[in-house]
């Protein structure tokens, strides 16, 4: 797909690896919608950026815990005129618990925001047009048993192969893969020496010996949208940690 003049939707996509991805198609010539929750000052002003440079970038509010989230924000992008033809399904939630003393309200929350939601926008961009691309953002931990954090662990799961099925569901329209970032950025509320310490720790856990950047989870994000002959995929971006084991088989 030649993004440019193409339209696009980025779920979370005012921070982190949601504004590299932003950023990235803005320079690939896409109009963009932001997509925001609790984030505005952010969102506006990365709009404004992109629009005092000469781009079309509009922010967006939706909770994603909504019920019929995704149907309400394409309502919305209709009245705006702006029917995405690529979506960017980055945002998500982050629950930290263990299979044992997760509740279920931490499992049906995760469920909707890192699962359904991508479905169910996915489902909403199919109905309305003639040809369209949707990138998925995963873990790289979705091989492994990420045991601390369950919740969020099996929803990105869940992602996965909502990912597969929707590849050969909205084919030959859609094409729909996946990026799986591995140790790209720390948390946000850490000090720079909480920072240190968690990429000496981070750069341990990969063949490659170092931590990845926003910027080549969004080059491979870029690389997706653009290759017409790839659908049902899921890019790596973690190093080669993956590579250390399979709890799954994946």
């Amino acid at each position: 797909m030649d993004i440019r003049g193409k339209k696009a939707l980025i779920t979370g996509g005012a921070l982190r690896i949601g504004n590299a991805i932003t950023i990235k198609l803005v320079e690939a010539g896409a109009d963009v919608v932001v997509h925001y929750n609790k984030s505005e000052t952010d969102a506006y002003e990365l709009c404004d950026l992109i629009s005092n440079d000469g781009g079309t970038a509009i922010p967006l509010q939706k909770d994603l815990s909504r019920e019929n989230a995704a149907a309400e924000i394409f309502d919305e992008l209709e009245n705006l005129g702006f029917i995405p033809e690529i979506i960017i399904n980055n945002a998500s939630i982050y629950s930290e618990a263990g299979i044992l003393e997760a509740e279920g309200e931490a499992f049906h929350n995760n469920f909707d925001v890192n699962s359904l939601v991508p479905l169910m926008l996915s489902r909403e961009m199919a109905s309305r047009v003639s040809s369209g691309v949707v990138i998925n953002l995963l873990d790289s931990r979705i091989t492994e048993y990420d045991h601390i954090h369950v919740p969020y662990h099996l929803s990105k799961q869940t992602l996965f192969s909502f990912t597969r099925m929707l590849s050969m569901e909205l084919a030959p329209a859609v094409r729909v893969n996946g990026v799986a970032p591995g140790a790209i950025l720390p948390p946000p509320e850490f000090s720079p020496a909480e920072t240190e310490k968690w990429i000496k720790l981070r750069e341990k856990t990969n063949p490659l010996l170092k931590v990845g950047t926003p910027e080549e989870v969004a080059e491979a994000v870029e690389f997706l949208i653009r290759s017409d002959f790839i659908t049902g995929q899921v890019i790596f971006v973690d190093g080669g940690r993956h590579l250390q084991g399979s709890f799954y088989g994946l």
